[in-house]
This record gives structure tokens, C-alpha cells and sequence, in this order.
């Protein structure tokens, strides 16, 4: 159980913020009772420390606040031990009640920790953390500026008297209840850490707040950390208790940081001052050594203004004679030019006129060629035709005597097949029949379009099992019908190049071979 006694603990006479605020603050303690047999003990909630033993089979009170009778705090437990002593003096009360009847009602009790966290689902304001809590958060999370800052807009007075500690005093006993510094600082902690107070919220278990937690002492967000994690709601007091220590600790050796620092920072500053007096001295040494340099360069500066005069006289001489070898280049250059200009245009002309000559050998050697391509081909065709027609005379001159056949067996055998003779020459026409009959065969002939009506070829080409064409002496129009019709249908047919009798029967023997 914990309850409240409001003590003033500075000494008379020093300035204080509190006072300046608020007349005095709490001092919270834990009271433990045990009903039978009676007994009584007063802790100071913060540090834990007894404070006060009371025997009530006895009354023997036993106070461990100093032996100093003008101590505030001794003096406040003085007080509230004669009310206890008073109270366990009127026994029926405490034996018809519980022993929490038997506590001065001037005292206040309060929660304990453990029961608020299982209630609480709102975040804490400053006034909500323990006693023991308000020192590290607000020397943490504020600097003595912004302490400063909140006093003179809540106190409305000059505060230059008042030191920093007693600034962090004020501020950790003003904490513990709301008021109108509390309610300044909480905004000014609210405002300064709202974003991390936003993340922290996201994390609904404990196990999340602590690993919140660890993360932000890992990157060194340690005041904004702390006050996400003291007024979350989840925050246990296990929590609260590792938070309290690891920031104690981390004040430890922050403070033992800084006596490092500072020990650093003296043999720094003598370091410095001994590098000042070597710097002196070395800039001394250098200074006569620049001026020494000096001299030499305006020494070297006068050696090279003179060789520089020296390099341009040389460079105008070079450039003279460089423009005379170069006129003399550019005239020599010009009539070997002029001399290869005149080879070159006899030798282009001369060039010109093998070309003509070659061309014209070259037009002429086509034109040989293709004459040659021409004889060869025409001179195997009159071959074929020369062989084929002293076939065919050779045998219309060997009649047998008294042979009846129409036809013989040493001619060309076309079995009887209807053959369609397309064009030709009208005087020949009787003699091509006369050979296709010779060689078992049936005779129709077509005059090629000069007299003989379209329709009547479509009739002799559908009869004909071979067609012959004589392509000097057809219409345009018969020639290409007959070709898509044979083309078409398959029909064998062979175009000839004259109507000759030689073309004719060279068609014949192919068409029987």
C-alpha cells in the first residue's frame, strides 16, 4: 500500500523552484500492516528504504531518518508516526475493522503499480509514473533549456538565481501530481517525442514494447525511447524496472565518459600549448627559410626573363627560316604537281580510250556469243530434223512390193492416236496428213485462227490425244488457249519453230518415241 505526505526536504533558506510553483511536494512511502500480532513498517516507495517500524503489542516506535531533529523529512515521519500511535490506542476500531481502518485518514493511499498496470489501457501521463521515475525522465528526455523555458512561461518570474539542480529538483518534485508545471512539461514531452510516441503505439504486447525498446537504445534515440516506453500503456514493471536500470546505468557511464573526456581534454589543451610553442618556433625557422627562397627566385626569375628573351629571338630566327624551307617545299610541291597533273590527264585519256576498245570487244564478244548460242541450238534442231526426215524418206522409198498395210513397221507407230496440227502452211497441209496416216495415225487440222471459228478448237482440242503448233503461223489468241488447255488437261503437244516438214516430222518421231 502506498500513501502520501506532502514535506518540504530543501534546506531553509535556498531558492527553489518548487516553492516558486507549488507550496510543497510528496513524499510517497509503502506501508506495510500485519494484523496479528500487530505490526507496522513505513518504506520510502523510490528508494525502498525503511523508514519507520512500529510494534503495536509495544507501541515501540523505531524512526531511521537521521538523528537530526530539524530534519523536514524526520520531522514529517515524527508526525505521522503519533497519528499511527494514536490510532493503534483505540483498539476496538481496529479490531472490528481491517488494520487499514487504524491509518490516519489525513494520509492518502494510493495504488500500487502492478494493479494500475492491469487497469490501465490509456497511456500514462508524467503525474501517472512512479516517484523514482520522474528524475531520469525528465533529466533525460529535457535539457536544462527547455526545463528553464517551461518554468518561465508556468512561474512568470526571473529564475537567473536558481541553478540547474535545483531546476531538475523542482521539476521531479512537481511531477508527482498534477498541476500546472506537470501538465507544461507533459505537453512540452508530448509534443518534442509525438512521432516515436505514434510508432510506439502500434505495439499492443509487451513483448513488442520491449523490442521496441531495444531497438531505440540500439540507435541512440535514448529520451525519445523512454518516454514511448514509460507512458505506453503495456508497460509492466518489469519493464519499467530494466528501463529505470539500463538508463541508471547508461547515466553511469556517461558520467564516467565525461571525467574520460575531460581528462582527455586537459592533456589535449597541454599538448596543444607545448604544439604552439613548436609551431612558433618551426614557423620562425620557415620564415627565414622563404625569405632565403625568396631571393632565389627573384635570382631565377631575372635568369629567366633573360633566357626567355633569349628563346624569342631564337623562335623569330626558327620561324624565318622555317617560312623560307616551306616556300621552298610549296614551289617544289607545285611543279611536281603541275608535272603529275599532265602524266596523270595522258594517262587518263589514254585509260579512256582502252575502255571504249574494250567495251566495244566486249559488245561484240556478247553478240558473238549469243550468235554462236543461237547456231548451236538450230544446228541440232535442223540435226534432228535432218535425221528424222532421212528416216521418213528412207522408208517411203523402201515400199515393200505387194504389201497392203497402211502402215509400215520400220515407220513411226503413233496407234492410232488423233493428232491436231494448229496453224502451219496451207500448201503442206495435205503432206503433214499424209505422214501422220504413214505412221497409223489420225489427221485434224486447225488453220490457226484465220478462218476457222474458237469454238471449233475447243472441239478438236477435246478430241485430239496430241496437239502440234506451228508458232509462225498461229493467232496470238489460238496460241494461248491451246497452251492453258494442254497445260491444264496434260495434253502432249509441241510447238514448232517454221511449218517446215522437217519440224513436222522431227514432232512426229517424238511424239512416237
Amino acid at each position: 500500500m502506498c500513501l502520501s505526505h506532502n514535506i518540504d526536504s530543501r534546506p531553509p533558506g535556498s531558492p527553489s523552484l518548487a516553492a516558486a510553483l507549488r507550496p510543497n511536494h510528496a513524499l510517497q512511502l509503502s506501508v506495510e500492516l500485519q494484523e496479528s500480532p500487530l505490526f507496522l513498517r513505513v518504506s520510502d516507495c523510490a528508494s525502498g528504504e525503511v523508514l519507520v517500524e512500529l510494534d503495536g503489542t509495544t507501541n515501540k516506535l523505531e524512526l531511521r531518518e537521521g538523528e537530526d531533529p530539524s530534519n523536514p523529512t524526520r520531522a514529517a515521519l515524527s508526525q505521522i508516526a503519533d497519528q499511527l500511535v494514536t490510532a493503534l490506542a483505540k483498539p476496538q476500531p481496529l479490531l472490528k475493522h481491517s488494520p487499514a481502518a487504524a491509518i490516519p485518514t489525513a494520509l492518502e493511499y494510493r495504488m500500487t503499480e502492478g494493479a494500475k498496470d492491469e487497469q490501465r489501457k490509456t497511456r500514462r501521463k508524467l503525474w501517472d509514473l512512479a516517484h523514482k521515475l520522474h528524475c531520469p525522465v525528465i533529466g533525460t528526455c529535457l535539457d536544462t533549456d527547455e526545463l528553464r523555458g517551461i518554468a518561465r512561461k508556468v512561474a512568470a518570474q526571473s529564475l537567473d538565481r536558481v541553478t540547474d539542480y535545483d531546476i531538475h529538483v523542482g521539476f521531479v518534485a512537481a511531477a508527482e501530481d498534477k498541476n500546472p508545471l506537470s501538465l507544461a512539461t507533459h505537453k512540452v514531452l508530448e509534443k518534442k517525442y509525438a512521432r516515436h510516441v505514434k510508432r510506439f503505439a502500434r505495439a499492443k504486447t509487451v513483448e513488442k514494447l520491449t523490442e521496441l525498446w531495444d531497438k531505440g537504445l540500439a540507435c541512440g534515440e535514448v529520451a525519445a525511447t523512454l518516454w514511448a516506453t514509460m507512458t505506453h500503456p503495456r508497460c509492466d514493471s518489469e519493464l519499467k524496472a530494466r528501463a529505470f536500470e539500463e538508463i541508471h546505468m547508461l547515466s553511469h557511464q556517461i558520467g564516467a565518459g565525461q571525467r574520460a573526456d575531460l581528462k582527455r581534454l586537459t592533456q589535449a589543451e597541454a599538448e596543444l600549448v607545448q604544439l604552439r610553442r613548436d609551431f612558433d618556433s618551426a614557423q620562425h625557422r620557415h620564415r627565414h627559410q622563404l625569405e632565403a627562397r625568396d631571393q632565389q627566385l627573384l635570382e631565377l626569375q631575372k635568369r629567366l626573363q633573360d633566357t626567355e628573351q633569349q628563346r624569342r629571338e631564337f623562335a623569330a630566327s626558327t620561324a624565318q627560316l622555317r617560312n623560307e624551307i616551306s616556300e621552298l617545299h610549296t614551289r617544289a610541291a607545285q611543279r611536281h604537281s603541275e608535272q603529275l597533273a599532265t602524266e596523270l590527264a595522258e594517262r587518263k585519256q589514254q585509260l579512256s580510250k582502252t575502255l571504249q576498245r574494250l567495251e566495244v570487244q566486249q559488245r561484240a564478244l556478247a553478240t558473238a556469243e549469243l550468235r554462236a548460242t543461237t547456231l548451236h541450238t538450230d544446228n541440232k534442231e535442223l540435226a534432228a530434223e535432218c535425221a528424222a526426215m532421212e528416216q521418213f524418206i528412207t522408208q517411203s522409198l523402201n515400199v515393200c512390193d505387194g504389201c497392203e498395210q497402211s502402215a509400215c513397221e520400220d515407220n513411226p507407230d503413233l496407234a492410232g492416236r488423233r493428232i491436231l496440227c494448229v496453224g502451219g502452211r496451207v500448201r503442206l497441209i495435205e503432206q503433214y496428213r499424209e505422214m501422220v496416216t504413214r505412221c497409223n495415225g489420225r489427221f485434224e487440222h486447225y488453220d490457226g485462227g484465220v478462218e476457222d471459228n474458237r469454238q471449233r478448237l475447243d472441239a478438236l482440242l477435246l478430241s485430239a490425244d496430241a496437239v502440234v503448233c506451228a508458232t509462225d503461223s498461229v493467232s496470238h489468241d489460238a496460241y494461248y488457249r491451246l497452251k492453258r488447255y494442254c497445260k491444264r488437261y496434260e495434253k502432249p503437244h509441241v510447238f514448232l519453230r517454221s511449218s517446215g516438214i522437217s519440224s513436222f516430222t522431227r514432232a512426229l518421231v517424238g511424239m512416237t518415241g
